[in-house]
């Protein structure tokens, strides 16, 4: 047998699991970290919306009243006559019975009953309206689209809209399988409700009985005038039939037969006589005088006997025309007199029917109090928390997910593939709001150890090991470029070297007012004319300030910037520069060019990310990338929330930032 090296033969689906994308799990500890962390958010939002719903129904809302009055549609059995009053078992009828509580003749009783026009609650022209009220707003919207003018309303106008409002108030229900009508009014008072339920009811049975009672009235005076006209018909009929009888004296069935029988003999005596006379015409002795009188008076006998059965055909024809006219009578005479029967019955049980049906207040059951129905406060407050807990997560997470800057070191690097020189915090940059105290602090402060920490971190690079020429720059301002540069010359200063720091960012208010209005215009007066550096005793280092563009006759050459720094190289150990933001000043790019080491400010969850990779990408254009970043003004709470770096907590970077 053959054995197959199936371990040597290559897998048709290994290049197919190569294009596919890895599908990143969901982190759930992420997520509920998140939402943790946004607790108070979810819960100033749940506050909120239970605050304002709280308010509505507690305070705003109107209580509102409901009452439910019973109505039964058809009458009930009258014992006493034997017979039932006719119910609708139709259920299209039934529903069309129930449409008719809230029809507009009902409705207009009820405001006359009970006066509705005089209710505020019903009639709104009665409350003057507020001008800014949404009512108000959107008549106004109305007539200016329609370019009209209010016009106060008419006595129709306001009794229609206060049927319109009552209308609303009531609510009609038809139990299932039953001639059962709920009728349930609402009301801010409970009696109102039950008021309005219950004459609603009643009226609304008066005038089914008042339709029924005209219903009435008008049949019986359509089958009254039916029934004379039917008897009438009758009387006419009857009398045409004794005219009939006495025109044609017709006879009964046994003289007719007999008649009958009388003209078929005759025929027959007729046909025998012939038969005879045919044969003495033909006998031997035709010719003689006795043959002869035999003929003549055979002939005699058939004439007679003729003449016979014509009087009797005649008389047989006109009794038997008489009697067809008769009997064509009398069917019509019979329909008529059904018709007259069916039409007479009818009225007398439409008569029977007038005044059994049962009395209105036997067919409702009243309400008796209303119930209370909304608003319904404990649901409201439990939507609006399930609502404000919902809203509240959405913000979290919209918050989340539209951050523009960058949390942690990590997500810094992993954007740039740059180290992170060092992370200082908003407490440790807290210090140089004192102005020039800030400096003459002591050497174990935060802004000495974050300086201490920032220069060996910028050592340990390949670059900035042997960079005589240090830049600080960001992409945008206020990012703590200046901050990082005075922090990096105080260490260099207070170490012995000779460092020089040179404020190129004028725009930035921070060196001025460290330094002083006075050295900080010798400093400028020193970088325009030449002159030795100012000297800052709390920096240790000279200062030189390049004056505003603004303020300068020439501008910054390439040239003349190399031949400066050039010599300042010879003269000093460190030469620190604080460069203008790379986006907004193109002489950062200058100082770059010129620059052994590049310092990168990001300003924590604030500077967007394409902005810092724009600004980076400046710099490796013109050959000179930034050496490492510098993530700064960090919110440490809020960055220990937002950040998913589980090892974050246990930085020792992070702890004394």
């Amino acid at each position: 047998m053959t054995q197959r090296n199936d371990a040597a033969r290559p897998d048709p689906y290994d290049g197919y699991r190569d294009t596919f994308d890895r599908i990143t799990p969901l982190d759930v500890a992420a997520m509920l970290r998140v939402l943790w962390h946004g607790k108070w958010l979810v819960l100033c939002v749940l506050l909120f919306t239970t605050g304002v719903t709280g308010y509505y129904a507690f305070r705003m809302a109107q209580p509102q009243y409901t009452a439910v009055a019973t109505s039964h549609l058809g009458g009930t059995d009258d014992a006493t006559s034997g017979m039932a009053a006719p119910q609708d078992r139709d259920e299209t009828a039934l529903n069309t019975a129930a449409a008719l509580v809230t029809s507009d003749p009902v409705l207009t009783r009820v405001v006359a009953a009970l006066d509705l026009l005089a209710d505020p609650e019903f009639n709104r022209y009665l409350t003057p309206t507020k001008p800014f009220s949404p009512n108000a707003l959107r008549t106004q919207l109305r007539h200016w689209l329609a370019g009209t003018t209010e016009q106060p309303p008419d006595e129709a106008a306001i009794l229609d809209k206060t049927i319109q409002n009552l209308r609303r108030a009531l609510t009609v229900t038809r139990q299932a399988d039953t001639y059962i009508l709920h009728i349930t009014a609402q009301s801010h008072d409970a009696d109102k409700a039950v008021t309005l339920a219950n004459t609603t009811a009643a009226l609304y049975l008066t005038h089914m009985e008042a339709a029924q009672r005209q219903k009435q009235v008008t049949t019986e005076a359509l089958l009254q005038a039916r029934v004379t006209d039917l008897r009438a018909e009758l009387a006419q009929q009857d009398a045409q039939a004794a005219a009939i009888i006495a025109s044609a004296q017709i006879q009964g069935d046994i003289a007719l037969d007999a008649l009958t029988a009388q003209v078929l003999a005759a025929d027959q005596d007729l046909s025998e006589a012939r038969n005879a006379l045919r044969a003495l015409e033909v006998a031997p002795d035709s010719g003689s005088a006795r043959n002869t009188a035999e003929i003549a008076q055979l002939r005699e006998k058939i004439n007679e006997i003729a003449a016979l059965k014509d009087r009797r055909s005649a008389q047989l024809s006109v009794q038997s025309e008489g009697h067809a006219a008769l009997q064509q009578i009398a069917l019509q005479t019979e329909a008529t007199r059904l018709v007259y029967q069916s039409y007479l019955a009818q009225l007398q049980e439409n008569r029977m029917q007038q005044g059994l049906g049962t009395a209105a207040g036997l067919r409702i059951t009243p309400a008796t109090e209303g119930a209370y129905a909304g608003p319904q406060k404990m649901l409201l407050l439990t939507i609006a928390t399930v609502l404000g807990t919902m809203l509240g997560i959405f913000a979290v997470v919209i918050r989340h997910m539209t951050r523009k800057g960058f949390i942690d070191a990590s997500s810094l690097h992993d954007a740039t593939g740059l180290p992170v020189l060092a992370q200082f915090s908003r407490r440790a940059l807290r210090d140089f709001n004192k102005g020039g105290r800030a400096l003459a602090t002591r050497p174990q402060t935060g802004l000495s150890q974050a300086g201490r920490r920032l220069h060996t971190a910028l050592a340990l690079t390949q670059q900035g090991s042997s960079a005589k020429v240090i830049l600080s720059t960001s992409s945008t301002a206020g990012e703590g470029k200046t901050h990082h540069a005075l922090l990096l010359a105080r260490t260099l200063g207070m170490s012995g070297k000779r460092v020089v720091l040179i404020g190129a960012d004028t725009c930035d208010p921070l060196l001025q007012s460290l330094l002083g209005a006075g050295p900080f215009l010798a400093a400028q007066h020193s970088w325009t004319h030449g002159a030795l550096a100012t000297h800052c005793e709390n920096l240790g280092a000279d200062v030189l300030v390049i004056p505003d563009m603004t303020d300068r006759h020439a501008p910054l050459l390439p040239d003349a910037l190399t031949l400066k720094l050039d010599s300042l190289r010879k003269s000093y150990d460190h030469i620190i520069i604080d460069a203008p933001p790379v986006m907004a000043a193109p002489e950062a790019l200058l100082f770059a060019r010129q620059s052994d080491a590049i310092i990168y400010a990001v300003r924590w969850s604030k500077t967007p990310r394409d902005m810092v990779q724009r600004g980076l990408e400046a710099l490796r254009d013109i050959g000179h990338p930034a050496t490492g970043l510098v993530l700064s003004h960090i919110n440490l709470r809020r960055m220990r929330q937002w950040s998913n770096d589980p090892c974050l907590s246990a930085l020792h970077a992070a702890q004394t930032l």
